[in-house]
């Protein structure tokens, strides 16, 4: 079975950018009362978990550290453990760098 076509998921795959994440909330806010994503949360629609939604919500910047958390399938269900280290990945010039952050936070036991 093929993953949910979500906004995550297409970063994930090159197929849409970090940029793009205002388009793909308008498409949930214009989406037709009886489509399928009109039924979905917009947290599912994007291909987050409650958590990472939230810290989004409140810290944009937070994004890249979604994904690059994605990438090396580091845990991001607990908001704590993602406030601790959104800040560090925040400052991070780009996704390798992002992705380099956290790999030192799980060698050195932070995550």
């Amino acid at each position: 079975m093929s993953e949910p076509a979500t906004f995550v998921n297409q970063v994930l795959r090159g197929r849409a950018f970090y940029s793009d994440i205002d388009d793909w909330v308008d498409i949930w806010h214009d989406a037709d009362d009886e489509s399928p994503v009109a039924r979905m949360a917009l947290h599912e629609f994007l291909g987050m978990s409650t958590g990472e939604y939230a810290l989004w919500i409140e810290r944009p910047e937070a994004l890249r550290f979604i994904i690059a958390a994605r990438k090396t399938e580091t845990s991001t269900d607990t908001v704590e453990m993602l406030n601790q280290v959104a800040a560090a990945a925040a400052r991070a010039k780009d996704d390798g760098e992002a992705a380099n952050v956290i790999r030192w936070l799980q060698q050195t036991g932070r995550l």
